[in-house]
């Protein structure tokens, strides 16, 4: 979890003989120790919560989660005393995202995942209204936008609004952006600061204040006259680095990635690709250097081409061996190899090759023959990277890359189906299903362990269930059925992403016609 930022800026002087009534929290700490003190009280309780509640997230979710929340309390209560600290305000919207970003504390606190991210919209909007120039706040309050376009997608709650995922994520690209734009400004400044007289030391940033030591004498000075002037302070505030710019050109392009997904129509495909090309080809090479964030900047990137391929086959008529190719050559010089921490790599590459498969079943030619071996190839290769990924397991999507290849290959075994036929699958589909449901059992084996969502089991022992009935064990699917109410769903589900369709399922009962 990100450190909490130090909350207090640096005040405004104050002529001793024209006293100024404060207007912000700052000015009015400035001039009370009484309130600073009150301040930092309710700041270092909240703090101290956060670490409490860090010490125990690996153990005991239900106290951590306990901690977080009296973190989230104290920053609440003295927002109340201080409506305009705009530091109070980004820690408590900074913890309240963080809790929904841990499947175990998410799970000791009250109403749904959307409502709590919705909360934590609130509070980033409302901290950005105080400092619309920090870009730490426009950068979590994006990063919100976009987990609550993946948990809508997730639980298809856009419905009721189709156009409302699409929207969110424009709004989040429009605040990276402006994100990038200060972190750019902040970067050049303080390196311009560096180097403009290495015989004077370098002036920071000073915009964060502390208190006075009690025991300095440097702090106060003295008028000619006598009077004491009021005491001033300050800290150096940390200067943006490259590899911060980074991050947020990484989450640029992973937005533009869902973004492409969402488009009804090609009228922003060409502003996107051109402003993508912008941040890859003029901004990222300058501040990729010394980062050692060379691999993950290659993944983001694959990815987004993938995607934008996708959406010119979609919405602009490129052909079916081109957007094939193009998401092959996105990936092609992204070095991935057998190494734990590649693990999100592979996946993110399998994933995109599903995607291309998928986005090709859909089209009216998903049914030709051309278009079966441009998905076995890619489907093969998707599952080639999964196996890798498998092996790591420790990995905490370990459950889900079980599932994962256990789709793999009944979408495999679904090309040598009617109407498609394709040879390779049709003389393999035995070996495809009892690929299919040994890795489904062992996701089911996996949740127990790896502490995976209840639905992630009941998926596995669905679909492990559905692998033995479409290999003419007719009983396995009627089982199932009868243990888990989600079951219906899940073959719902199954059905909409070409895993099974309907005339399988209604040959239920007749062994001899399961395998064609």
């Amino acid at each position: 979890m990100p450190k909490p930022k130090q909350f207090l800026k640096e005040s405004k002087k104050k002529s001793k003989h024209a006293p100024q009534t404060p207007t912000t929290a700052d000015e009015y700490l400035a001039g009370n120790k009484a309130n600073w003190t009150t301040l930092l009280t309710w700041n270092i309780a909240g703090v101290d919560f956060e670490e409490a509640g860090e010490k125990w997230r690996g153990g005991d979710s239900a106290k951590s989660t306990r901690f977080f929340v009296r973190a989230i309390e104290c920053y609440d209560q003295a927002l109340k005393m201080f409506p305009t600290s705009f530091d109070l305000a980004y820690n408590k919207a900074r913890v309240q995202y963080e809790l929904t970003q841990h499947p175990k504390l998410l799970k000791e606190l009250p109403g749904n995942l959307l409502d709590l991210l919705q909360v934590a919209l609130d509070s980033s909007r409302f901290a950005v209204n105080l400092n619309g120039d920090d870009p730490d706040a426009l950068f979590n309050t994006a990063q919100v936008l976009t987990s609550i376009v993946d948990v809508i997608a997730e639980q298809g709650a856009a419905a009721h609004d189709p156009d409302q995922p699409s929207l969110l994520l424009q709004e989040a690209l429009g605040i990276f952006t402006r994100c990038l734009q200060h972190q750019e400004a902040s970067y050049a400044a303080f390196q311009k600061q560096l180097h403009a007289d290495e015989n004077e030391p370098a002036v920071g940033n000073w915009e964060n204040t502390t208190p006075p030591d009690n025991n300095s004498t440097s702090d106060d000075t003295k008028s000619k006259d006598g009077e004491q002037v009021r005491e001033q302070w300050a800290t150096v505030m940390t200067p943006v680095t490259k590899s911060s710019v980074v991050d947020t050109i990484i989450a640029q392009l992973e937005t533009i990635t869902s973004l492409y997904s969402l488009l009804p129509n090609d009228k922003l495909i060409r502003s996107i690709i051109e402003y993508t090309q912008s941040l890859v080809a003029e901004k990222l090479p300058f501040y990729l250097a010394e980062t050692g964030q060379g691999l993950e900047a290659a993944i983001a990137f694959a990815g987004c081409a993938s995607a934008e391929a996708d959406a010119k086959f979609r919405l602009m008529g490129l052909d079916m061996g081109s957007y094939c190719a193009a998401v092959q050559q996105a990936w092609k010089e992204v070095q991935l190899t057998s190494n734990a921490s590649h693990v999100e790599g592979l996946c993110d590459r399998a994933e995109s090759y599903i995607n291309c498969s998928n986005t090709l079943r859909l089209s009216d030619n998903g049914n030709s023959t051309d278009c079966s071996k441009l998905r076995w190839g890619l489907l093969t290769a998707a599952n080639q990277d999964l196996t890798i990924a498998s092996t790591f397991k420790d990995d905490e999507n370990i459950v889900k890359i079980h599932l994962k290849k256990g789709d793999v290959e009944l979408w495999r075994f679904q090309l040598g189906q009617p109407p498609r036929r394709l040879d390779a699958a049709v003389k393999n589909q035995a070996i495809l299903l009892k690929n299919a449901e040994k890795h489904y059992r062992g996701a089911v084996t996996l949740t127990t362990v790896a502490g995976a969502y209840d639905n992630e089991g009941a998926q596995a022992k669905v679909k492990e269930a559905l692998t033995k009935t479409l290999g003419g064990d007719s009983k396995a699917l009627v089982e199932v059925q009868t243990q888990y109410k989600e079951a219906g769903e899940i073959l719902e589900e199954a059905v909409e992403e070409g895993l099974v369709d309907y005339s399988q399922l209604q040959r239920v009962g007749d062994p001899d016609a399961m395998v064609a």
